[in-house]
């Protein structure tokens, strides 16, 4: 190797054992969207299948072994989530949202869903697949008190419009949305749940139940509260609805569907059918705790009439764009790491084994930051040790 070559090799391997040293050893992750995956899953990405071609003709010889990898994983999360249809095709919670975006809609079709100003996700709204698809995006009534869709007034705007899709699930995600009571009695249009936050907590019995309070398709990232590899997931009860998304996935929305990922949610998948419930309990309950430790101490935490959080998911009450960022940028300097959102999610931590009494540690020190009576350097010393205090998973199969 000449010596240009092998200067670039060391500086890719430095910034990448840099990085895990700082993210893994001295920070402690808030951020909802992100997880951790078991070391063996971690080795399952990193298996031959990362390298191999494969299509439902079996048009790529040498394949004998990803259909049995790929059935594996679908009859898991059939267990998991206690359905009939399974597609794991998707490469992430997004192309989910494609894929059914493009398959049951047609431009012009109108669309109902939480607006990204009221926390739903962006990527499906006006802004981005709305316009791209040339559909009619039109929003819940939201209320800003519950942060929660208003039941009344939203049964109203389903029976009035005509519509194609409903979609329910959030960015900022909180509280369960009154799927029951809004999906009887309002219409033909397919009914899809965007679980992408919330999958870990579904998939152990909490939370909500989509597929049985009535949508058609629960689908979303396998990578937030589920802690799976990054990826995507479908899920449906529904003959005629998955029929249509299983004739037109391959080729026409996926290629290769990435088989080394599939082998990781299958090591996940059989986590949670052992883990599932008294790890989702656990996200809760440090959810929970964290919110409430943080309300004691002076930091604006909203929904606290309601219990500030059912999820993984709490929210700071401040509202201007430059004073959040200012609070991530500020907990960054700690090791804390959040988004400029600045929700808060328990995931990793609850994965990392913290529990109520780390809940209180860390919200004493994000207090202390936002308040300005404590320095970041000073609470990244006291953040490190915590996190160095957490480095074996819980909730795994690994020995």
């Amino acid at each position: 190797m000449d010596s240009e070559i092998a200067g670039l090799v060391d500086k890719l391997t430095e910034t990448v054992r840099r990085h895990e040293e700082w993210r893994r050893l001295e920070c402690i992750n808030l951020i909802p969207s992100e997880n951790l995956m078991s070391g063996a899953a971690r080795l399952l990405l990193a298996s031959d299948f990362g390298h191999r071609y494969s299509a439902p003709d079996h048009f790529y010889m040498g394949s004998r072994f990803t259909d049995e990898i790929k059935e594996f994983a679908e009859d898991l999360a059939r267990k998991v989530f206690r359905c009939r249809y399974v597609d794991v095709s998707p490469l992430s919670g997004h192309v989910c949202n494609i894929a059914t975006l493009l398959l049951f809609a047609k431009r012009g079709d109108r669309m109902i869903s939480v607006s990204p100003n009221d926390g739903g996700y962006p990527g499906i709204s006006h802004l981005n697949l709305g316009r791209i698809l040339g559909l009619q995006n039109i929003y819940f009534p939201f209320d800003e008190d519950t942060f929660n869709i208003k039941t009344d007034e939203a049964l109203k705007l389903l029976s009035s419009e005509n519509h194609s899709l409903t979609v329910f699930g959030s960015s900022l995600i909180p509280f369960p949305h009154p799927v029951r009571e809004l999906t009887h009695n309002v219409g033909d249009a397919v009914k899809i749940y965007d679980g992408s936050h919330v999958l870990g907590l579904i998939a152990g019995g909490r939370f909500q139940d989509p597929l049985r309070e009535g949508c058609d398709i629960l689908m979303g990232s396998t990578h937030k509260s589920f802690f799976g590899p990054q990826g995507g997931i479908i899920l449906s009860n529904n003959d005629a609805v998955f029929t249509r998304i299983k004739e037109n996935m391959h080729l026409g929305l996926v290629d290769n569907i990435h088989w080394n990922r599939v082998a990781a949610l299958a090591y996940t998948l059989m986590e949670a059918l052992k883990f599932g419930s008294s790890y989702a309990d656990q996200v809760i309950r440090n959810a929970q705790a964290l919110a409430r430790s943080l309300d004691d101490r002076g930091i604006p935490v909203r929904g606290k009439q309601h219990g500030f959080s059912k999820s993984h998911q709490l929210i700071l009450g401040y509202e201007e764009a430059q004073e959040k960022e200012k609070i991530a940028e500020t907990l960054e300097h700690a090791g804390i790491i959040i988004d400029k959102g600045i929700r808060i999610g328990t995931c990793e931590a609850t994965r990392r084994g913290m529990k109520e009494n780390e809940m209180d540690e860390v919200a004493e020190l994000i207090s202390g930051l936002i308040q300005g009576k404590l320095r970041p350097a000073d609470a990244k010393v006291k953040v490190t040790a915590l996190s160095k205090e957490h480095q074996a998973l819980v909730y795994t199969l690994d020995t």
